[in-house]
């Protein structure tokens, strides 16, 4: 019987850790994923020349991807040439431990 017990509890701690090691692998994956996304703004707003048409369509199409919000504010280096600070805010979330934080991505586009 002592043996039965045993087992059942290891293969209940084994789905117990395959289901929080797939959660957390997905929230990773999210994370990635916006750090991918957050390069790609900042290749593109690079590209256009800090463009203001371009900025303002990186921010509505991140909206539209499901991120927070995408902040660009251009500035200037000491030396006075212009470059961009370039945020992007998203969720990280697990549902099944209802843990749902906002994380930022900074960038710098020149």
């Amino acid at each position: 019987m002592k043996g039965a017990v045993e087992t059942m509890m290891g293969i209940l701690m084994l789905a117990w850790m395959a289901v929080f090691g797939t959660l957390y692998i997905t929230a990773s994956l999210n994370t990635q994923q916006a750090q991918r996304y957050h390069a790609a703004v900042v290749a593109e707003i690079e590209a256009s020349g800090l463009a203001d048409s371009v900025i303002e369509s990186c921010k509505e199409q991140a909206i539209k991807n499901g991120y927070s919000s995408l902040d660009v504010k251009k500035i200037q280096t000491i030396y006075g040439y212009p470059c961009a600070l370039v945020e992007l805010d998203y969720r990280y979330t697990i549902p099944v431990l209802d843990l749902l934080l906002d994380h930022h991505i900074k960038g710098y586009a020149r």
